[in-house]
């Protein structure tokens, strides 16, 4: 996926370790005055502490600011080495004018690495072939505990976009942050906040403006909690010189105009494109038919390869250069997707969003995204309640939210991670915050249905048909679609091995993989020695054959949400014939508990010679909040027991 926002603040890589110089380092006198000071008591679990993370941005003219960074760490814990690793970004159009880092352990010795000593490199994220950034890299010298590392630059930086947007709080403590804005004569700017009360700023002596805040509480690496950025205290400074257009900087109104102006043009078709588009259409008379032949062609014959040089990592290719090379980024197919559905009458917008819920705030308009992805404009004579994604605009139009990229999810779903997020919809020369709608448990189901015979010896034979959709469907696609035969037989064993010892799988059987609007169904027949306790005279059957639904917590206190991906509706039915010289002597008892943000029943049941296990889980949330974690335990506990629980079978007499 594309990157639609280059970073705007220091990055953390690792480096390779370098050289301290000879000579006593000069450690700046800054770095001493916070090194000598008294820190505040903290959790035995913390690793490092930010003394200092300051930021001078000073606008020297339209698209162009200078960057001085200064940042201040103190190695608490060994486990906190990680922090002395610094980078810096930069573009191919910005300049880095000087660079430094300094280091002074615990027993006084000071360490200096200079311009020279910092590595260039490329980078290259998992989801681009190329890209024009570059870091400059080290790791300071004596990053032991008790050691303190501080950094120094400053970059000429080229901003596409007139606004600075700063993440207060790390996943370690903050003794002090402070924000420097100093702009031309006659400019102004204006303050955005997400996730904390605005802080008043003072007018610095040199005529700036500055944001201080003090001991900001570290996000902690809790698990399943969404993002760090989601959970920051933002501060986003929109800059602008006097004029008409200055009303509407630092907002999403503003930052839909700026990105229909990147894009004018870009969906323009041409006599090879609308041919296709009339083939693959060919026979189709209504909405549903031509947009899910022209959403099949984006999904399978355009390949996702990402390029970003300069603008091109915000701004699309032609569609005419798209369509002929038959590969793109998401901002690509994007394009030509809208390109090709107005050859058809239908008209389409840009969604620009992130696969990181909550990073997008609708209280801070930013270009902070990663992702673009269309909204469809579904007509009145369609019936929009036929799909799940589907959200109104302020003018009061129906919008089918889709994701070309995306191989693995037919027109009319979202898979999870666009869900119940904040987008900013490019519409109407300009542009409105929207929410996708979050998708019913139901429209995502697990089912799995299992026949068994159970032997003398405690050996259980027999097939399982599993049948998934949503998300569930998703996510195993994505995983056998490219697969060769061993590799998906792999999978499935490590699957069953989570539930199950010593089995041997005698057949497998995948259907409907590459049909994405119908159900993914697998069927696989397996059988396991010694799955039941024989114990002279009784027996002992664990009900559920496979599946684990339960999750391990932490008893920790909780701070941030729990956070999934997406809600779910997952079933289980399985019988199995007992043997005829056993009969059932107890059956667990059944188990029902409804926690609102998800519920879970099971039960056991005798019907003649066979035991019948049926078990339903629903997830209606995505987000479950810290009050509510003894709620969460509770039923992670219940369907923990439940899936070990045993029948007890006793020898016919």
């Amino acid at each position: 996926m594309l990157s639609l926002s280059r970073p705007t603040r220091s990055l953390t890589f690792g480096a390779v370790l370098l050289f301290a110089t000879g000579s006593r380092a000069a450690v700046p006198d800054w770095v001493r005055t916070a090194a000598a000071e008294k820190l505040p008591t903290y959790d035995a679990e913390t690793n490092a502490v930010v003394l200092l993370d300051e930021v001078i941005d000073t606008v020297t003219g339209p698209g162009e600011y200078v960057e001085h960074y200064r940042r201040i760490i103190k190695i608490l814990r060994p486990e906190g080495r990680e922090e002395a690793e610094f980078a810096v970004h930069l573009d191919s159009h910005e300049k880095l004018h000087s660079i430094h880092c300094w280091s002074i352990d615990r027993s006084g010795k000071e360490y200096e690495l200079k311009d020279n000593d910092f590595m260039e490199r490329g980078v290259v994220f998992g989801f681009e072939l190329y890209n024009d950034l570059r870091l400059r890299t080290a790791t300071c010298p004596a990053a032991d505990p008790g050691s303190v590392v501080a950094l120094e630059y400053e970059v000429q930086r080229r901003p596409f976009v007139a606004e600075l947007v700063f993440g207060f709080q790390e996943t370690i403590p903050i003794r002090h942050a402070r924000i420097v804005l100093k702009l031309p004569v006659g400019w102004e700017y204006k303050t955005l906040w997400a996730n904390g009360a605005p802080v008043q700023p003072v007018k610095s002596a040199d005529g700036g403006w500055e944001w201080t805040l003090h001991d900001l509480a570290a996000i902690e690496r809790e698990p399943m909690r969404p993002s760090t950025w989601a959970l920051s205290t933002r501060l986003g400074l929109a800059y602008f010189s006097t004029g008409p257009s200055a009303a509407n900087a630092g907002s999403w109104e503003a930052l839909g105009r700026w990105y229909t102006q990147l894009t004018a043009d870009r969906r323009r078709p041409t006599p090879e494109l609308a041919e296709k588009v009339r083939q693959l259409t060919a026979g189709k008379s209504d909405f549903d038919g031509k947009a899910r032949a022209l959403a099949s062609f984006l999904q399978s014959e355009v390949r996702y390869v990402a390029i970003e040089i300069g603008i091109g990592g915000y701004q699309p290719h032609p569609a005419a250069d798209i369509f002929r090379a038959r590969y793109g980024d998401c901002k690509d197919k994007a394009t030509l997707l809208s390109s090709m559905l107005h050859e058809v009458g239908i008209d389409s917008e840009y969604v620009l969003i992130s696969t990181y819920r909550g990073t997008v705030d609708p209280a801070l308009p930013s270009p902070h995204f990663n992702h673009a992805i269309l909204a469809i404009e579904v007509p009145r004579t369609a019936d929009a309640e036929h799909y799940q994604a589907v959200v109104t605009g302020k003018s009061g139009k129906h919008y089918l939210i889709f994701d070309p990229t995306d191989p693995y999810t037919p027109l009319g779903d979202l898979r999870g991670d666009l869900q119940d997020s904040d987008g900013l919809l490019v519409v109407d020369g300009g542009g409105e915050i929207i929410h996708t709608p979050l998708a019913r448990p139901e429209t995502n189901l697990l089912s799995r249905i299992g026949h068994f015979r159970l032997a003398t010896d405690g050996t259980l034979a027999g097939n399982i048909v599993e049948s998934r959709s949503g998300d569930h469907a998703w996510r195993e696609r994505a995983s056998l679609m490219h697969a060769n035969h061993q590799e998906r037989s792999q999978q499935l064993e490590r699957r069953l091995n989570r539930s199950l010892k010593g089995f041997t799988v005698q057949s497998s059987d995948i259907q409907q993989l590459d049909q994405l609007q119908q159900d993914l169904v697998l069927t696989f027949k397996f059988s396991t020695p010694a799955y039941a306790q024989v114990r002279d005279p009784l027996m002992l059957v664990r009900a559920r054959v496979m599946g684990e639904k339960s999750i391990p917590l932490e008893r920790k206190p909780r701070h941030f949400p729990f956070q999934f991906e997406g809600t779910s509706r997952e079933t289980d039915m399985y019988e199995i014939d007992l043997p005829k010289e056993y009969v059932v002597d107890d059956v667990p008892d059944p188990v029902k508990v409804d926690m609102g943000f998800a519920m879970y029943q099971s039960k056991v049941e005798v019907i003649g010679s066979k035991l019948r296990y049926s078990r339903e889980f629903v997830r209606r949330n995505v987000l479950i909040q810290p009050d509510r974690t003894e709620d969460l335990r509770k039923l992670e506990g219940i369907i923990g027991a439940d899936e070990v629980a045993a029948v007890v079978l006793k020898r016919a007499q």
